[in-house]
């Protein structure tokens, strides 16, 4: 099927006018996370750089063209970007805007050179088609094994531009070998074919694509936002307690050691008395980090509440958590105080979860109860310092003192 200029200008005005109004709307919807932002940026430039290209060829502007094709890379330039802000990659901004100038002057400078539209026509298509293999080079080796529905999208988008990029590079390319002076529009394709439409859906189908993408990260980011402490960065009770039951029910199905160690700022009532909550807001800040740089990676490190914290360690029994309690201990005698010369210092109990029958929710309160009881004993004995509960268990009570004679004895050991 062939179609004529007209009638694929009025149809790339009606397209581009359709996806100007939807990622401008995008800007605003996707503006939460950066990605986003620049994805919908660059598809309004692009959007509006595709309209003007219609126009151009409707009307037979060539300089409104030669504009809308510069505007149309540096669309896709802010897509590209986005893709690399997504993955966590370096964004090359300075290359990306030098490589860019340079296109721009090159194609400032081209329109009074022999065929030099075709030229530009060629040039344009190649350093799209760069744009797109770099894409779908990040989609395939930075996207490889994370679970998403955009990126699929976007990597068959990319591929299908990719497709329609060389084409149009061999087309312009043939018509300057040929030296014709005709003006056909940007993208059309060969002999003005049905082949024009094909990057229209592929532009359609990264515009979702993209969106996907987004609000993919940014429900992650809710979600991650509900399980984590927004003060010390650790997991909420919530999480620790939801990731607590699953250890368990791993502890139940392969009967590995599962120790907790609860952990409690010593004196912290009188940080925040004396030098009030920011300075307390500080302390917890530093010793939940002082935390987290001690587990290994593992373990699950959790704000239980107000000054206390929680670890649980999968595959570890009690004697192997007492040498985190000691690394823990180490790292917060270095925290110092506000006010006078005095440093942070923390208690920990210490327990591991023996064989005991019950659903995981009990199970998981015992391991935490004895855990705190072990922590009150540290308490109890100076602060500063850890005890196990399993210890515990084995000291004998200490006598009962009775009355005789109206006089308190303490009876023999």
């Amino acid at each position: 099927m062939h179609l004529d200029q007209q009638t694929i200008a009025v149809v790339m005005m009606v397209f581009f006018s359709s996806t100007l109004v939807i990622a401008a709307g995008l800007v605003f919807a996707l503006r939460a996370i950066e990605a986003g932002r620049l994805w919908a940026f660059g598809h309004v430039v692009g959007s509006g750089a595709g309209l003007a290209l219609a126009v151009s060829a409707a009307g037979g502007a060539p300089h409104i063209g030669m504009a809308g094709a510069a505007a149309f890379m540096v669309g896709w330039l802010l897509i590209y970007r986005g893709v690399r802000v997504y993955y966590g990659l370096p964004t090359h901004a300075a290359p990306l805007a030098v490589a860019g100038l340079v296109v721009l002057a090159l194609m400032a400078t081209s329109g009074g050179l022999p065929q030099g539209t075709r030229m530009l026509q060629a040039g344009v298509y190649v350093v799209l088609a760069m744009m797109s293999l770099a894409t779908i080079g990040t989609l395939v080796t930075t996207g490889r094994g994370r679970r998403s529905i955009g990126a699929p999208l976007v990597l068959v988008s990319s591929l299908l531009q990719l497709s329609t990029q060389l084409v149009g590079a061999s087309h312009a390319l043939s018509q300057v070998a040929a030296e014709r002076q005709d003006l056909t529009l940007f993208f059309a394709g060969p002999a003005g074919s049905a082949w024009a439409l094909a990057p229209l859906i592929a532009v359609l189908l990264g515009l979702f694509g993209f969106t996907v993408m987004a609000m993919e990260q940014i429900i992650a980011n809710n979600e991650s936002g509900a399980r984590v402490d927004a003060l010390t960065g650790l997991l909420n009770r919530g999480a620790l307690d939801m990731s607590a039951l699953s250890l368990v029910a791993r502890w139940q199905r392969d009967g590995q050691s599962l120790s907790c160690l609860v952990i409690d700022i010593d004196h912290f009532k009188q940080v925040n008395d004396t030098f009030g909550h920011h300075a307390g807001d500080a302390v917890l800040r530093e010793v939940a980090q002082a935390l987290d740089n001690s587990r290994r990676a593992s373990d699950v490190a959790g704000r239980y509440g107000g000054e206390e914290f929680c670890i649980l360690c999968p595959h570890t029994d009690e004697h192997q958590a007492t040498a985190l309690a000691n690394r823990i201990l180490r790292k917060v005698r270095a925290i110092p105080l506000p006010g006078k010369e005095c440093f942070a210092s923390v208690s920990i109990g210490v327990a591991q979860l023996h064989g005991a029958t019950g659903s995981k929710e009990l199970l998981w309160r015992t391991l935490f109860a004895d855990a705190d009881r072990a922590l009150y004993q540290a308490k109890q004995q100076g602060r500063d310092r850890y005890e196990v509960a399993s210890a515990m268990l084995d000291e004998k009570p200490a006598p009962l003192p009775v009355l005789v004679n109206s006089q308190i004895m303490t009876p023999a050991a």
